[in-house]
């Protein structure tokens, strides 16, 4: 009998004793690590079965099925309508690939299947973020992805990745795995390989493009849909000259080929077919995707196999739809040719119709466009947040007294339609009439710094200038976040996040992701928010919109500095919903025009048929919350008060010299439509008494253009 090794006093020493234990364990263990490698063995070869065939025109990419939250089908996107080209290496011309290798994996012929240094990378990064945030695969591993993988994000998952990495480069090379992943990625617009993606955004063969073009499409693969150029050009672009920067960089560019490629207008070269997709919400299905490009990546999406529960009533969408086209019929002889709808339930925050432009398919408009994301300058729909910031601060109460007059502060002087005002007025006057000066005055008061941070803090995440325009518009936003703005409003001062997914299930029909409804976060008082609510209540009645229910409301309408109105807004709300409204003139490219439409007209015509048009059971309204007193000490009983806020300023005085900065200079716009000045828009002349409704505003009169935003109705 052989023993082991012991101590002087006879014992066994303590660092022998876990071997001992596993001789003795040997049988055991032998047959654990052999069915490990049994079941790994069996794993990697039923896998292998699926592996493609690089000899084969064979696409990878299941269907995704979008269905509205009452399980309607939204759209099937499904491989039917892509287009796919197969293309041999050598036939795509010495470009294209250069441009995937620059772009996805510069060492692909120089490291294995897995990249360790972009691994050790990505697993830092995901550690670091407490996540699954980073990719670090190889093109080889994203092949896997997209032909054989769920879109759940584990480690588990990446393990399996690795392995059929390993097991795809044993079986083929690397010439045949590039040419396997160009011929199946994914590039948008239904385009599968960058010989369906050349002919479809350039209209040529894939060996036909030049290194400015094989760049711009390389760019996309990492996220077709958030880099679709049709909506966001500048983002596809930044990613174009990383790629030509990494072509020069592995030496597939000289510096003097990448400076020419550099300088080349991709963007006049692009010739982008409408893909012959059925949709009953086209823009809303490419916002869906580009959310789940992020939380799964583009290859999950790419394969499919994915079934999506919207926040998306198709009822509802298609009432927007119809307000929208029916609206814009209505506005044309105001040359409004476009325009965008976004309705929410103010208390979940989920979307429930998006309407990204007039017509989806009409090029002439550049339908594709989706302006509900496009920053566009609010116009007087921004003044809310103003009064909101000085009201809460007992700055103001809507019985202070605003000088409705020519006012210079500090350089900048905003004017009206009339290019005069109403005289001293109290501030609820000033804002049912939309008038602009009392509002820069009161923008002045609270502090400019003040209103952006309370409307950040409402869901504003554009750059807002801390100029006085700002306070009346100047200031691009997106009716996205507009809405979210105010959805806070409409929700008594709590934030809840807009949503648009409430559930993804595999092709198992697992969850793979549950939308977490979690509760608001309260930005205001239930108190603060119906100062606003309060008052917003009359102006529907003011301006005559001809609505069967009560909401709150205002509208918009911005200025090119010349006169000229590039956009018109309205927001509306009541307790069951949140609406807004935009119009507009565009064309392709960036192109577009003016109208002469004011935002009153826009709450007569679009937003009139989608609320006159909405369910019986969306027109409940606010209960006065405590904390609301109706006059203050006996007087000025006309008038709502925060309890304990009577003693704000009773008359305010314009002072010319504290405007915190100069005003905002242009900001290009992310539109399609010209990119208007950081003019905002001269309001309607309204009617000396404040308890008539005003006379439908005309086109203001030929005068001098002004320096300075005129916001308005």
């Amino acid at each position: 009998m052989v023993s082991g090794p012991t101590s002087r006093g006879g014992r066994q020493a303590l660092w022998v004793r876990p071997f001992g234990w596993l001789w003795a364990k040997r049988a055991w263990i032998a047959g654990a690590i052999g069915i490990v490698f049994l079941a790994a063995t069996l794993f990697v070869l039923w896998a292998v079965r699926d592996l493609p065939d690089p000899s084969q025109d064979v696409l990878a990419a299941g269907d995704v099925v979008v269905l509205d939250r009452n399980g309607n089908l939204i759209e099937d996107w499904n491989p039917a309508g892509h287009y796919h080209i197969n293309v041999s290496l050598h036939d795509m011309g010495p470009y294209p690939p250069a441009a995937v290798l620059a772009a996805e994996d510069r060492n692909f012929y120089s490291h294995g299947a897995i990249d360790p240094g972009s691994t050790a990378r990505a697993l830092w990064v995901d550690v670091t973020s407490r996540g699954l945030n980073e990719g670090g695969s190889t093109i080889t591993q994203q092949l896997v992805k997209i032909q054989l993988l769920t879109p759940q994000k584990s480690v588990t998952r990446k393990v399996q990745e690795m392995v059929l990495a390993i097991t795809v480069e044993q079986r083929y090379s690397k010439d045949q795995i590039l040419t396997m992943y160009l011929n199946r990625v994914y590039f948008g617009h239904g385009a599968y390989g960058m010989g369906a993606a050349a002919n479809t955004y350039f209209n040529k063969d894939a060996k036909d493009l030049t290194p400015a073009q094989a760049a711009f499409l390389a760019g996309l693969i990492q996220a077709p849909t958030a880099y679709d150029p049709v909506q966001h050009y500048d983002l596809a672009h930044d990613r174009e000259l990383y790629v030509l920067q990494g072509m020069q960089a592995i030496g597939k560019l000289s510096s003097a080929e990448a400076d020419k490629a550099t300088s080349e207008d991709v963007k006049a070269e692009l010739k982008i077919q409408a893909s012959a997709r059925q949709s009953k919400a086209p823009h809303f299905v490419d916002h869906v995707l580009s959310t789940l490009e992020t939380m799964f990546g583009s290859a999950a999406i790419q394969q499919g196999g994915l079934t999506v529960h919207t926040t998306l009533d198709l009822n509802l969408q298609q009432i927007a739809e119809q307000a929208v086209v029916d609206g814009v019929r209505d506005l044309a002889p105001t040359h409004v040719n476009n325009s965008a709808l976004l309705a929410a339930n103010p208390k979940t925050g989920e979307v429930l119709a998006w309407v990204g432009s007039a017509d989806y398919g009409n090029d002439a408009i550049a339908g594709q466009y989706d302006v509900v994301l496009a920053k566009r300058q609010p116009g007087s729909s921004f003044k809310p947040y103003v009064y909101e910031a000085a009201l809460r601060d007992h700055k103001i109460t809507w019985a202070t007294v605003l000088h409705d007059k020519l006012t210079n502060f500090n350089g900048y002087t905003p004017h009206d339609f009339d290019n005069g005002g109403m005289g001293d007025v109290p501030a609820r006057t000033a804002i049912l009439y939309s008038r602009n000066i009392p509002a820069v005055q009161v923008g002045q008061m609270e502090g400019m710094q003040n209103v952006i941070g309370l409307a950040q803090q409402m869901g504003i995440k554009s750059h807002l200038d801390p100029g006085l325009s700002t306070a009346i518009g100047g200031s691009g936003v997106t009716l996205a976040e507009h809405l979210q703005g105010y959805q806070v409003f409409a929700d008594q001062g709590q934030r809840v996040d807009l949503s648009v997914i409430r559930q993804v299930d595999d092709g198992s029909g697992k969850a793979v992701y549950k939308h977490d409804n979690l509760s608001g976060t309260a930005v205001l008082t239930p108190a603060e928010a119906y100062l606003i609510t309060g008052v917003l209540k009359d102006y529907q009645n003011q301006w005559g919109f001809g609505w069967n229910r009560q909401m709150a409301s205002k509208t918009g309408t911005s200025d090119n500095g010349r006169g000229g109105i590039p956009d018109s807004w309205i927001m509306a709300y009541n307790s069951d919903i949140v609406a807004g409204v935009w119009v507009g003139n565009t064309a392709p490219n960036g192109g577009g025009g003016l109208i002469t439409a004011y935002g009153e007209q826009v709450g007569k015509s679009v937003m009139k048929r989608f609320v006159n048009a909405l369910p019986t059971n969306m027109r409940n309204w606010f209960a006065q919350p405590a904390g609301i007193t109706l006059g203050c000490n006996g007087r000025d009983t006309q008038y709502i008060f925060l309890a304990g806020g009577c003693n704000a300023t009773p008359s305010a005085v314009a002072s010319p010299s504290a405007s915190p900065s100069a005003s905002p200079t242009a900001s290009p716009s992310a539109s399609p439509s010209a990119s208007p000045s950081a003019a905002a828009s001269p309001s309607p002349s309204p009617s000396p008494s404040p308890s008539a409704p005003p006379a439908s505003p005309t086109p203001p009169p030929a005068s001098p253009a002004p320096a300075t935003p005129r916001p308005s109705p």
